[in-house]
């Protein structure tokens, strides 16, 4: 059965969607088996991802309009289950049920080894229903002043789900995006965010990623990071985490 894990922070430009990306893609280059689904409205991921006006997305499989088989895509490492504008419905909606995803993915979680959820930047029905489904999760953020604040917030979503819904749902880790430790200013939030990590039972991830133009590129011309730019500051740094993420698992 697949170990589903959800990349989650309730704020916009953090690499949740690079990470995805990144993450299902080199697990695929090594060879598991795994399904991706973006659950942001934006359809980030399915963009970057090379899929064009899908046929059905997860929306439709949310609605039960369609069966997961018919709204999969296959992508070069991973099988896509895309998103659309249609998902702003369940955000807003105050009918939905915390388990639809859960729900859905007991159908199709034997084909996988692992599922990959992209969610939207918001703690909203999406990643509600997300972090419900998830064994784990990845808090991916940047090294701003401000940090602090989405993971207080995102904490607390996380403690009720565990206490109500998913009491076996647990944080992995925090992954600091665009790091650099030249600067004072990335090394001493660095700091403050491990203090608040263990605060929050999880640690910071080991490995950082670092910026570079690659990943921008590789979106642009819609082709997988590991593929476009294989020797890129990012993508070595993206291996790494997945090396660490599959350590912390147990894989």
């Amino acid at each position: 059965m697949a170990i589903t894990i959800s990349i989650v922070l309730q704020k916009g430009g953090t690499g949740k969607s690079t990470t995805a990306q990144a993450l299902a893609s080199t697990l695929g280059f090594k060879h598991k088996k795994v399904l991706l689904i973006d659950l942001d409205p934006q359809g980030n991921v399915t963009y970057s991802s090379g899929a064009n006006d899908p046929e059905h997305t997860i929306f439709d499989i949310l609605g039960e309009d369609c069966g997961a088989d018919e709204a999969l895509i296959h992508c070069k490492y991973y099988d896509l289950l895309a998103a659309d504008t249609r998902l702003t419905n369940i955000e807003m909606s105050e009918s939905v049920k915390p388990i639809l995803l859960k729900t859905t993915l007991e159908f199709i979680k034997n084909n996988y080894d692992f599922i990959i959820v992209d969610t939207p930047p918001a703690l909203g029905n999406l990643s509600f229903n997300s972090l419900v489904a998830s064994d784990y999760v990845v808090i991916p953020t940047e090294p701003r002043p401000f940090a602090l604040q989405g993971l207080g917030r995102l904490n607390d979503t996380i403690q009720t789900i565990q206490n109500a819904l998913n009491p076996s749902l647990k944080v992995l880790g925090i992954l600091l995006i665009k790091y650099s430790n030249r600067t004072v200013l990335n090394r001493d939030i660095k700091t403050m965010i491990e203090e608040y990590a263990e605060q929050m039972q999880t640690v910071v991830f080991n490995t950082s990623i670092r910026k570079g133009i690659a990943v921008a590129e590789a979106q642009t011309v819609r082709e997988p990071l590991i593929d476009y730019a294989k020797s890129s500051k990012p993508n070595i740094d993206y291996q790494a985490f997945t090396t660490e993420l599959l350590q912390k698992i147990g894989e």
